[in-house]
């Protein structure tokens, strides 16, 4: 933990810790009790990308946005200014990659690299011995023991053994002290599948299973929704917890009852962010990922049912007739702490027919810089209406405390056809404009009809002449054209298929937007925006996507 985000006594304390660990008596703390091999094999059970393992094999190690060379030489005295990406070079989860690659050479490679590690860096240094990054570090180490020791000389074993025991070692003693959220999870998840796998550790493993019940409490609510309202991350963490769980049932251990019930409930909320290909709608610095990994964490979730229609703990609801799905933001429960990375996003949409989507948000700038990840969390970076360009919610920031969300109500209903209504307030502009936000959304049984209603009503006077934007970003896939006198747009899709979208009460135009929907590259598309201004008591604008 940086000491930038600490301060006064707990600023100390850290400093004197530091000094500890860094002491040559606190190395040779570590240093006894080392295992001639594993009790137990635990397998990583995801798989990596041959690309990524190539490109580091050639030394291009690529992390939170960043690249960094090191040709023919070990990677770990490269420090860009990005203390994220150290972490992700330390942090080793990159291993998968060289297992996925295969062969002969990628595993040597893999073993010089884990070697050069323990030489240059097996004692205490900050940041890269920070318990979360150790925490990430063991379970790596652990998941690909069997790679990197099949075969392997006596001297690497050893080493290998050596080290891994003296890291978790040191977890053992401080992980109590991770901030809570992702590092916390990352440093219970290191200390119980070092304890399993080294065998025989109860009490570190009860220290573990305290830790994990304590941030599964924290993390994963009522609906089984995480609490950073990002599809990405909840794939991420479901990930972690079925590993974990499958590490306990290899070790013919009960599997504790508060991890599988993080699984049940976790596994159908990850399927409502699903769009008809597979992958994840964008929401809070998620990405697409690939329809082949959320599918292999379903599968290997083993949790059954249908995806979660109603999330209303977590704020989203998903619309699902036909061939559409209709994704929404229907905004965190009101008054709780809005997460550090999360997006101003209330009320936003993501609409999908069969494989294609339609309408969506921009996406993550997460692993770019500064501005691009500023960029991305606004709610013009959403399809969403924005109100004298600014933002429908305080964003969180570094240095301050968290904002707690606004006020929101949500109203879903199903008629005996099939026909649903979605129905929600949201209270984001009603104390810095004096508007209030009304969006209502219909989708047909068919699935071939989509209609919507925008409206502000103002609660002041100086809210009665507000200028306003809906904005409908479209997928890079799909090619718009204006028509008529600016109130329709036609729409067709890669697939041949085509939409009409139609719009009362405002103007519409086509404009330019980004689409960063994956990691590995920003893609130019347009969006369909709809501008007018407050005139009166309220306005109330009229859309529809009805398909051709």
């Amino acid at each position: 933990m940086s000491d930038t985000v600490l301060g006064g006594p707990a600023r100390a304390w850290h400093r004197l810790k530091s000094l500890g660990y860094a002491s040559p008596f606190y190395r040779m703390t570590l240093g006894h009790g080392a295992p001639s091999g594993l009790a137990l094999a635990l397998e990583d059970p995801w798989e990596g990308d041959p690309e990524r393992g190539n490109a580091m094999f050639q030394g291009r190690f690529r992390f939170a946005g960043l690249e960094a060379t090191a040709p023919n030489q070990p990677p770990w005295r490269l420090r860009p200014d990005a203390p994220e990406w150290t972490r992700e070079l330390h942090g080793f989860a990159w291993l998968r990659h060289f297992r996925a690659v295969g062969g002969t050479a990628a595993v040597q490679h893999a073993r010089r690299l884990v070697r050069s590690w323990i030489d240059l860096c097996g004692d205490w240094e900050p940041l890269i011995w920070d318990v979360d990054v150790v925490g990430r570090r063991l379970v790596a180490w652990v998941g690909q023991a069997g790679f990197l020791l099949d075969g392997a000389d006596e001297a690497f074993r050893a080493q290998f053994l050596e080290s891994l025991h003296r890291q978790w070692r040191h977890l053992g003693r401080d992980a109590g002290s991770a901030a809570p959220g992702a590092p916390a999870l990352a440093a219970a998840l290191g200390l119980l599948l070092g304890a399993l796998a080294l065998g025989g550790r109860e009490a570190k493993t009860a220290r573990g299973l305290g830790l994990l019940q304590r941030e599964l409490e924290a993390q994963v609510l009522a609906d089984g929704g995480h609490v950073s309202r990002s599809p990405s991350r909840q794939m991420q963490v479901l990930r972690e917890l079925v590993w974990l769980r499958d590490a306990f049932k290899a070790a013919e251990r009960e599997v504790p009852e508060a991890l599988q019930i993080a699984i049940d409930r976790m596994a159908p909320v990850l399927r409502a962010f699903r769009h008809g290909d597979g992958a994840l709608a964008l929401f809070n610095g998620g990405f697409e990922e690939t329809p082949e990994a959320v599918e292999a964490t379903l599968v290997r979730a083993e949790a059954d049912g249908a995806p979660l229609a109603n999330a209303s703990h977590s704020g989203f609801q998903r619309l699902s007739a036909g061939r559409s799905v209709l994704i929404a933001d229907t905004g965190a429960a009101p008054g709780t702490p809005l997460p550090p990375e999360g997006h101003a996003g209330a009320l936003s949409f993501e609409f999908s027919s069969g494989r294609q989507r339609l309408v969506v948000n921009c996406g993550s700038g997460l692993g770019r810089d500064a501005a691009w990840r500023s960029a991305m969390r606004v709610t013009a970076a959403h399809s969403a209406l924005v109100a004298e360009d600014t933002n429908n919610m305080e964003l969180p920031g570094p240095g301050r405390r968290a904002p707690k969300a606004p006020g929101v109500k949500a109203e879903r209903n199903q008629d005996d056809d099939g026909n649903v209504w979605l129905d929600v307030r949201h209270m984001g502009y009603a104390e810095i404009l004096g508007l209030t936000h009304r969006r209502r959304l219909y989708l047909a049984a068919g699935g071939q009809d989509l209609r919507g209603e925008d409206r502000l009503v103002p609660g002041r006077s100086d809210a009665l002449e507000r200028e306003f934007r809906i904005r409908f970003h479209l997928h890079p896939a799909v090619k718009a054209s204006l028509v008529e006198d600016g109130t329709q747009v036609l729409l067709g899709l890669k697939s041949g298929e085509g939409w009409r979208f139609r719009a009362s009460g405002a103007r519409a135009a086509i404009e330019e937007s980004i689409y960063l929907g994956r990691r590995d590259n920003i893609r130019r598309t347009e969006q369909v925006v709809l501008s007018g201004r407050l005139a009166g008591d309220h306005v109330a604008v009229k859309w529809a996507f009805r398909k051709l």
